[in-house]
């Protein structure tokens, strides 16, 4: 199965350090965001992705490039381990960069690998959050065990649930999703963040999908609508930590716990 990751939006929460930077850039501890997605990936077994960006991302490419310069001047002063670890990045997978050229949303985000899919199923990560790898080996798990698409959630206390995509799930088949309900509205406390693996053929769906009449942006939800009315889809709870690098103070706080961040690494 190979992955796409979504990392072509501009991070307007993040500004003004991603009008230059990308915001899946920016620095956990001695690592960009975008290195655990990655690696966290090839833990569960995902080595092959199509990273889907925009005309501003170029650090991204250069930064699972090699670099000629900086190899010759560390192997010259004989400094190995750091050495080790620029070169890592080179080997954890095999990327295709693909450009959304314009901001049309996840939906049109998506659309941009179909060329490059060819398996039933693909794998589908926000590039801007790092996921314990369980949401990784989970979702994998289940879809072996299912054949289906596959929805990771993860659940959250009532008083949140206004903030989120909430589940509505039936015999274990997830049914809808309702967009940011009241704490009385809300079907259940299960969220959905990311990764989702999802069906070949949902492809031709996004390309009927209408653009969203206010925003222009095409949503991927009513495309797996379609197949959630089918049960098609399959809920796969995931009780492991994630952190949401999105906004300042939960980079701030996905920092201050960087050293459990690595040592998931170990699990």
């Amino acid at each position: 199965m190979k992955a796409i990751v979504l990392a072509a939006w501009y991070g307007t929460r993040m500004l003004p350090i991603t009008k230059s930077i990308p915001k899946e850039m920016l620095p956990v501890g001695n690592k960009p965001v975008i290195h655990y997605v990655v690696q966290w990936l090839a833990m569960a077994g995902i080595t092959e992705i199509i990273m889907i960006v925009s005309g501003s991302k170029e650090p991204l490419e250069m930064y699972f490039d090699k670099n000629y310069e900086l190899e010759s001047l560390l192997q010259s002063r004989n400094k190995t381990q750091e050495l080790a670890l620029i070169n890592q990045t080179k080997s954890m997978a095999k990327i295709v960069f693909l450009k959304q050229l314009e901001q049309k949303g996840t939906g049109h985000a998506i659309l941009q690998a179909r060329e490059w899919i060819s398996d039933d199923f693909a794998m589908v990560v926000y590039g801007d959050s790092i996921y314990h790898p369980d949401f990784f080996r989970q979702a994998v798990a289940t879809h072996i065990q299912t054949w289906k698409a596959v929805m990771t959630l993860k659940a959250v206390g009532r008083e949140e649930v206004h903030k989120y995509g909430v589940a509505k799930i039936d015999h274990g088949y997830i049914t809808g999703i309702v967009e940011k309900p009241t704490r009385d509205q809300a079907p259940s406390n299960l969220v959905n963040f990311s990764p989702f693996i999802i069906p070949h053929e949902m492809f031709d769906h996004l390309e009927k999908t209408s653009p969203d009449p206010k925003s222009g942006e095409v949503y991927p939800w009513e495309s797996l609508q379609y197949f959630m009315d089918r049960n098609q889809v399959v809920s796969c709870v995931v009780d492991a930590p994630l952190w949401d690098t999105g906004n300042v103070e939960a980079r701030r706080q996905a920092n201050i716990e960087w050293e459990a961040i690595e040592q998931c690494f170990a699990s």
